[in-house]
């Protein structure tokens, strides 16, 4: 009973803390919780069983041919598993932006929801294809060695890999032209399984390089999350930009206020006032303020679908009923924001 309860923690609790990081980054408008879930689940599920079977064919194969080699082990982790795991996860980012188009916006959504997909399949990979076993097979001490090194030394390597596929659907969600909305999903996922195969090699060759090899792996993967969080940063800059740029007819409207503009502008003064009305107004207030956020927010980003793609699917509507929502919720979230001096 203690094995599988290790085990379970070890795998659960730093995804917590990644997923709850993830949710953080997405400061100004949050992805739904039940696609995220759906998104985590697909990583978890679907993903890590098609690639379990996928691999085994693969690695039959591979056996077959170059026997138990060294040479075959390397094209079995660098090759035929990023190549796999890459086009399970990836797929779904692909379905996500067909089917929810109007949920992703732009490359900080990508990213969200490629890291979800990631979690997912990293917390089974975790639980199921080392934390069970090795503390069965080996004991304590390496099932404790093997939790540490690849929920927090790698814990970010798979949210970071299908992130990047999910930062170039992203960025082909808002591409002018159809050829970089083809070519760049594709280019994500050659970067993604390239970096993914760079990593498993460094890992693999580590007791024969004396763990130098393995320093390529951790330079690729702290090193592709420092680039990943500057994209988030970039992101977040432009998403701010167009709130600015959304809302600027409300102010001028006067259904806005220069103050309320300001406000709605800013990721920090949002959030300082959003747990100012919670100490005010408990859970009702914290709702109110921000389902009024989340509106401005959505009709800032549905002028810039309008922008980018015209009156795709209706945008023009979902316009005046933003516009409309956005006038009701700010009435209820105002006397919670005049109280909390904003």
């Amino acid at each position: 009973m203690l094995i599988p309860l290790i085990a379970v923690s070890g795998a659960l609790v730093p995804t917590l803390f990644y997923v709850a990081f993830v949710w953080w980054l997405d400061r100004y408008e949050k992805e739904p919780v039940w696609l995220l879930s759906l998104s985590f689940l697909w990583g978890a599920i679907p993903a890590a069983i098609v690639s379990v079977f996928t691999e085994l064919f693969f690695d039959a194969s591979i056996a077959t041919m170059a026997g138990g080699s060294i040479v075959a082990d390397l094209a079995s982790v660098s090759v035929s598993a990023p190549i796999v795991e890459e086009s399970a996860k990836g797929i779904a980012l692909i379905g996500l932006v067909l089917l929810f188009r109007h949920e992703f916006d732009d490359v900080l959504d990508g990213i969200v929801y490629g890291a979800m997909i990631g979690f997912g399949f990293a917390f089974s990979e975790n639980l199921f294809a080392y934390s069970l076993p090795i503390l069965t097979e080996e004991g304590l001490s390496a099932g404790l060695t093997n939790i540490f090194l690849r929920t927090v030394v790698f814990g970010f390597n798979h949210a970071f890999w299908t992130g990047i596929t999910g930062a170039a659907v992203g960025y082909a969600r808002l591409a002018p032209d159809w050829g970089r909305r083809l070519l760049a999903p594709v280019g994500g996922w050659i970067l993604a399984v390239f970096l993914h195969g760079l990593h498993n090699a460094g890992a693999t060759l580590a007791s024969r390089t004396l763990c130098l090899s393995l320093g390529v792996s951790l330079g690729v993967h702290w090193g592709g999350l420092l680039l990943l969080l500057a994209v988030a940063y970039y992101a977040w800059r432009r998403e701010s930009r167009w709130i600015e740029r959304g809302l600027v007819d409300e102010v001028r409207h006067g259904i806005l206020s220069a103050e309320e503009f300001s406000l709605l502008s800013s990721a920090g003064q949002r959030q300082q006032a959003r747990w100012r009305a919670w100490s005010l107004g408990g859970r009702t207030a914290y709702r109110a303020v921000g389902r009024y956020y989340q509106c401005a927010t959505e009709l800032a980003f549905k002028k810039q679908q309008l922008r980018s793609f015209g009156n795709e699917g209706g945008t023009l509507e979902e316009i005046g009923r933003l516009q409309q929502a956005l006038v009701e919720s700010r009435d209820l979230a105002r006397p919670w924001l005049r109280l909390s001096s904003i």
